[in-house]
């Protein structure tokens, strides 16, 4: 059985990993995610969506990193061939995190330069779901070559 969970910091914490508050702050906005090399054929980099500022601190026993940002050391994670943990947001699109950014802001729960830097990273780069698609799918189906 493969497991993919698009919410790390929980996967993290139950498997026996620590979480907390991002050392370097929210991350919101379009990241690019560099893929470590693996046994998995992976992209070298992947745009996705973001908007946190918890992360993953340290790794449960039985994970490795796959991923990493500029700003969160640990953006991807797996343990062998079975579990796979994502930081980002591969199934929001440009409409949802405005959406989300608006909220926060209305409860002043964000910082007017956040919006500014997640507003431009959405001009400045496009996600590409189809891709983080493919290699979710890869991944759940136990494919080497997740793209």
């Amino acid at each position: 059985m493969r497991i993919l969970n698009l919410f790390l910091q929980i996967l993290a914490r139950a498997l026996g990993g620590k979480t907390g508050r991002a050392t370097n702050g929210w991350e919101i906005g379009v990241t690019n995610v560099n893929f470590l090399p693996s046994n998995f054929q992976m992209p070298s980099l992947l745009p996705i969506i973001e908007c946190h500022r918890d992360e993953v601190l340290e790794l449960p026993p039985c994970a490795e990193v796959i991923a990493w940002s500029e700003k969160t050391g640990i953006e991807m994670f797996r343990c062998e061939d079975h579990i796979m943990g994502i930081q980002g947001h591969p199934e929001y699109t440009k409409d949802i995190l405005m959406h989300l950014i608006h909220r926060l802001q209305q409860r002043d729960l964000i910082q007017s330069h956040h919006v500014e830097v997640a507003t431009a990273s959405l001009d400045a780069y496009e996600p590409d779901p189809e891709a983080w698609k493919r290699l979710c799918q890869g991944f759940l189906k136990g494919h080497r070559s997740l793209l």
